[in-house]
């Protein structure tokens, strides 16, 4: 049952277990109860162009410290702890040293965070389907957005919504609706860091003056997705064999019971 702020909304409560839920009534003008949300958790890959946002294209504040050697150069761990295979990823202009208080000198690069939208993303998951982002206003100006994020330390993605159907992998419960999806890649240290951007990718080292504005990428691996479920008002509902007609005359309320689903009378 989904209650509107406005009022009350009347209607037929469904329930697929054998006993009847609780119901909540609101009798003002605005809702009794917070909405309800159940966050699933998933994978998923991500496709499209990320560029900075027109309507502020300024690499961030936050400052990403990755260590290097003395050359300025990072190395990513393709082996293991046991059996490393370092590989250079990258190198920098901008090299940086102080002396750590033991005496020995430590190297490292600092690099812009970098926000970034996007206006043609693609995102699937196993626990997507049926369904595509929907756009949306970025910062409330800018039009035709499809998801957005930042890159620090790894690939923030904050903000997207889906429009579709969404499957519970614990219960094997769907919903439908649209649902707001937040998520992130993969660090830089990682051996899959190259899955989806990192700061090397937009040279944002600092001093430097960034060049890259915007890159595409394709089936960008997320280790990790979730997608925000309002499950009051979005959940599909499951074969019933009892209905709870809800009746509200006055401040009485009158609560039938049905077995046959096809017989029962809306009120």
């Amino acid at each position: 049952m989904k209650v509107s702020s406005s009022g009350i909304k009347l209607g037929c409560a469904v329930v697929s277990s054998s006993c009847l839920a609780a119901v909540t009534i609101a009798l003002s003008g605005a809702s009794a109860f917070a909405a309800q949300f159940i966050t699933i958790e998933s994978t998923g890959t991500l496709s499209g162009t990320i560029e900075l946002p027109r309507n502020n294209p300024n690499f961030n504040n936050s400052i990403t410290r990755i260590d290097t050697d003395d050359t300025g150069t990072y190395y990513r761990n393709l082996g293991t702890n046991n059996n490393p295979n370092y590989v250079p990823v990258y190198q920098s202009d901008y090299l940086q040293v102080e002396t750590r208080s033991d005496g020995s000198l430590h190297y490292f690069v600092d690099f812009k965070g970098i926000p970034f939208v996007s206006f043609d993303g693609v995102l699937t998951s196993p626990v997507l389907s049926s369904g595509q982002l929907t756009p949306y206003k970025y910062q409330g100006k800018l039009a035709g957005i499809t998801f957005q994020g930042v890159v620090q330390d790894e690939f923030n993605f904050i903000k997207a919504l889906y429009t579709g159907t969404v499957i519970d992998p614990n219960t094997g419960k769907q919903y439908q609706g649209t649902f707001e999806v937040t998520g992130y890649g993969e660090r830089y240290s990682d051996r899959n860091g190259n899955l989806t951007p990192t700061v090397f990718d937009f040279q944002s080292d600092i001093p430097g003056l960034p060049t890259v504005t915007s890159l595409t990428i394709t089936n960008a691996t997320l280790a990790n997705l979730r997608i925000k479920v309002p499950i009051d008002e979005t959940s599909i509902p499951e074969p019933a064999n009892i209905v709870g007609t809800l009746i509200v005359a006055g401040f009485g309320i009158v609560l039938k019971r049905r077995k046959d689903i096809s017989s029962k009378k809306m009120f």
